[in-house]
């Protein structure tokens, strides 16, 4: 991949996107949201790439894979008027369709195409597949962490401002109810990821973020997640029970084994 078609692709994608302004105020802050989210998705690719020594082409190649990923996003909202995929269509398949049917990327060579179209595909899965060959699996991990990275930064700046509403870029709305469902307590001190499907309320929802830490791929991810301090701000907006500081003590233990220096 040359440096000309990352730009020709910027190109495209921006026209793509401004087809989309509107003058109703709603549609408008929802592409907004999702151009922005996009711009920063870019950046984490980018840097978090380079921590794993990724130049030259193949950083070329993650830039793309960020900056289409959520490309599905806009017609979803065009049509269903939301971003919860349960409730309308799976967005990266969408996205794939949008991407085929204008041919924007049938100048890159079958391997780099097929490259970047499975690794969105994989981007919103809940797990990666097993035997996913390792090429296609550093992209994928890539741009999962990337998408996960940004979320995480938003939605704990939604919990530090004690938003009951979070942005719609973090999924459907859910009742601020007290507590919080105990399989998910377990599941997280199980280390295993929850599911959008077992979400009764907002805490629940804090808890399932809490469960992509298990999830990350890359040591650069975790640490920024950490350093930032996202775990501490999403544990504190959550009840002050045993169970709760149970499950903030697993995750720092979690946390600092993966980043502990190798001996």
């Amino acid at each position: 991949m040359r440096q000309e078609q990352l730009r020709d692709f910027k190109a495209w994608s921006q026209g793509y996107v401004k087809g989309f302004y509107s003058d109703d105020p709603e549609i408008q802050a929802a592409v907004k949201l999702k151009e922005e989210h996009t711009a920063r998705v870019q950046e984490n690719i980018v840097r978090i790439a380079r921590s794993l020594g990724v130049e030259g082409d193949d950083l070329l190649l993650a830039e793309s894979i960020a900056l289409f990923h959520d490309i599905g996003r806009f017609r979803q909202f065009a049509v269903y008027r939301t971003f919860n995929d349960r409730h309308s269509v799976n967005h990266a398949l969408l996205g794939l369709r949008e991407l085929e049917t204008a041919g924007v990327l049938s100048g890159l060579p079958g391997e780099e195409r097929s490259l970047v179209l499975t690794a969105i595909e994989y981007h919103n899965i809940c797990e990666l597949p097993p035997a996913v060959p390792d090429r296609l699996l550093l992209f994928a991990g890539l741009i999962r962490d990337a998408d996960k990275l940004d979320i995480l930064r938003l939605f704990a700046e939604d919990c530090a401002r004690g938003e009951e509403q979070p942005d719609p870029l973090l999924g459907p709305d859910l009742p601020d109810t007290p507590g919080y469902s105990p399989a998910l307590v377990e599941r997280l001190l199980q280390h295993q990821l929850c599911s959008y499907a077992d979400l009764q309320n907002f805490n629940d929802r804090k808890l399932l973020y809490l469960s992509w830490l298990y999830d990350i791929n890359f040591a650069y991810t975790l640490s920024e997640i950490a350093g930032n301090g996202y775990i501490e701000v999403i544990v504190t907006d959550l009840p002050a029970t045993g169970e709760i500081r149970a499950v903030h003590e697993h995750l720092q233990d979690y946390v600092n084994r993966r980043l502990a220096p190798p001996v």
